[in-house]
């Protein structure tokens, strides 16, 4: 760890990615994300023609780092295509460490709009998703 990311922590990993609604890619899909650990902060990103897009990640720095405290940030992911809004990725990230949503792998995923969400309890936590990942 740099000295620069002394007390940073990774509330949102970066997040890859292909979004598809009936097998087809989601084409200019618009995304939002939240992510709330001090304060709500919200971004939005539009998927390209081939229902790719690319979430950057999200590093706060807090005095709370360096403290015995317990680390949760929430985490949504909403999609908005063809006038209707899918929740594909809804977390309690417990770790302040990067990629730590899915126990260290990249947050690299195919997420097809019209799968229902199902319940993963295999990273710490229940990550209530849409998505699929290598």
């Amino acid at each position: 760890m740099a000295v620069f990311d002394i007390g940073k922590a990774y509330t949102f990993s970066g997040m890859n990615l292909k979004i598809t609604h009936k097998g087809n890619p989601a084409a200019n899909a618009k995304v939002t994300r939240v992510v709330e650990w001090q304060k709500e902060q919200v971004d939005e990103f539009t998927a390209d023609e081939s229902g790719q897009v690319e979430l950057p990640e999200v590093k706060e720095r807090s005095l709370t780092q360096l403290l015995p405290t317990q680390f949760v940030a929430a985490q949504v992911v909403n999609v908005e295509f063809e006038g209707k809004e899918y929740e594909i990725w809804v977390n309690s990230k417990m770790s302040p460490e990067k990629n730590s949503e899915l126990g260290g792998h990249p947050l690299d995923l195919e997420c097809e709009l019209t799968r229902e969400p199902v319940a993963v309890e295999d990273f710490d936590t229940i990550l209530v998703t849409s998505c699929h990942w290598k």
